[in-house]
C-alpha cells in the first residue's frame, strides 16, 4: 500500500492506493485565524503594565509596556488577553477544535533580559494595577502557571523585531473549555524589555495571536 501526502492552500490531502486501480481520498482541512486590534474589526486585545513604583496608576493606555524585574528600582509586569476567540462565528476558533499551532506576536524595540511567558489562571481587568492585583503577578500555579509557555532571551536585531512565542498548549486547553485568562510577561533581570501594546498608532505592530486548528469532526 502507498500513501501519497501533501499541502496545498491549508489542506492536507492523503491519497491511499490500495492495488493498482483503488484510490480513495481523505483530506483534512487546517484553517487559519488571527486576532490583532484595528484588524478585521477586532477590539479585544486585553493589554497593561503594572508597575511596582506607581501601584495604583492606570497604564492600560501606554501604547508600549515593559517587563522589567528592576524598573528604577521596582518590577513592573506585563499583563495580555485576547477576548472573544472561542465561538462560533467565521473569525473565531470552535470548541473542542485541536490546534495545530498557536503563535503570538509582539513588536519588541528595546533588548533587555530573558523574559518568560507564564499563562495566567486568575482573571485581570484593563484597569488593573500592582496594588489591584496584590503586589504584582506571582508564577506560583494560583496567580499564573509555573509552568512558562514560551520566553525570549531578551535580544533584537533591530531597533524594532518581531518577537513570537509558541502558545499552542495554552490556547488548546483554552478550545477545549477552560477559562481564557491570558498572560503574564515575567522579566528574569534587571534590564526592561519593551514592546508596543495593542494601543500603538501603527496597526501591525501591535500584538497579534496567529491559530491554525482542525474542527472537531
Amino acid at each position: 500500500m502507498i500513501g501519497i501526502l501533501w499541502i496545498l492552500n491549508g489542506i492536507t490531502s492523503c491519497f491511499v492506493m490500495a492495488g493498482d486501480s483503488n484510490v480513495v481520498p481523505v483530506s483534512k482541512r487546517t484553517e487559519k485565524v488571527s486576532f490583532q486590534n484595528g484588524v478585521d474589526h477586532y477590539s479585544g486585545t486585553v493589554d497593561t503594565e503594572i508597575w511596582a513604583l506607581a501601584p495604583t496608576t492606570l497604564l492600560e493606555s501606554n501604547p508600549n509596556a515593559s517587563s522589567d524585574a528592576n524598573n528604577d528600582g521596582g518590577e513592573s509586569q506585563v499583563l495580555i488577553r485576547f477576548d472573544n476567540i472561542i465561538g462560533s462565528s467565521p473569525n473565531q476558533i470552535p470548541k473542542n477544535a485541536r490546534i495545530a499551532s498557536a503563535r503570538m506576536h509582539v513588536s519588541a524595540f528595546d533588548q533587555g533580559s530573558t523574559v518568560n511567558l507564564h499563562r495566567m489562571l486568575v482573571p485581570f481587568s484593563k484597569s488593573a494595577t500592582w496594588s489591584s492585583v496584590i503586589d504584582g503577578i506571582s508564577a506560583d500555579d494560583l496567580e499564573a502557571s509555573r509552568h512558562k509557555d514560551s520566553f525570549t532571551f531578551g535580544k533584537i536585531a533591530a531597533n524594532s523585531s518581531t518577537i513570537v512565542f509558541d502558545v499552542t498548549d495554552t490556547v488548546q486547553a483554552w478550545a477545549t473549555g477552560q477559562a481564557n485568562h491570558g498572560w503574564v510577561f515575567l522579566n528574569t533581570g534587571g534590564n526592561g524589555w519593551d514592546f508596543y501594546a495593542s494601543e500603538f498608532e501603527e496597526t501591525e505592530q501591535r500584538p497579534k495571536l496567529v491559530v491554525e486548528f482542525e474542527r472537531a469532526r
